[in-house]
């Protein structure tokens, strides 16, 4: 299948690979072509101060939110070195926004990274991509086969681990429930 039938089927897909900006790092925010600027900024949670600084003088979580800006009025929205480049408190808005996005502006969403947590809670299909061609493609964050690509996030290594020899935790990607099964499984 191909990405485009896969992300409209499933309206926010996780690719693993390399993702590159195109963003100009010479230019202003302001000479982006960003629709209704001051909104959007808002919506990835910028201040309205920045837009006359060159994006070279940003820092990182900023260009990822910046180029995230460029994209909201596209159909089809690809962004990508998210787990990188946010905190886990921006990675998680930005998830959140994705979500929000996806379900009521019905934007189809392509993000790319090398590390499976950014899939987690927001991705129900997720590629293995090499040379623009699709090497692997799953729906299980569990699946053995998909970390020969990429690396095994702790928390399912730890899930793997302990269910070696027979099932005692539910295979959870969040570390609240993983918390709640262990509690529940020792009493």
């Amino acid at each position: 299948m191909e990405i485009k039938e896969l992300v409209n089927q499933y309206g926010i897909i996780g690719v693993i690979s390399s993702y590159k900006s195109n963003l100009d790092l010479n230019k202003t925010v302001l000479e982006l072509k960003i629709n209704k600027l001051n909104d959007a900024l808002k919506m990835v949670e910028l201040p309205d101060n920045i837009i006359n600084l060159r994006l070279k003088d940003l820092s990182i979580n900023d260009l990822v939110k910046i180029d995230l800006a460029t994209k909201l009025n596209n159909d089809i929205m690809i962004i990508g070195n998210l787990f990188n480049s946010l905190n886990s408190k921006e990675l998680e808005f930005i998830k959140k926004l994705l979500l929000k996005l996806n379900k009521e502006y019905n934007k189809k969403i392509v993000i790319i990274d090398n590390n499976v947590q950014t899939f987690f809670n927001l991705s129900k299909k997720i590629i293995v991509m090499q040379n623009k061609s699709i090497l692997y493609e799953t729906d299980d964050f569990y699946d053995d086969n998909l970390y020969k690509y990429v690396r095994c996030p702790k928390i399912i290594e730890f899930i793997k681990y302990v269910n070696k020899d027979n099932k005692r935790l539910e295979n959870n990607i969040d570390i609240y429930e993983l918390i709640k099964d262990i509690y529940r499984s020792v009493t």
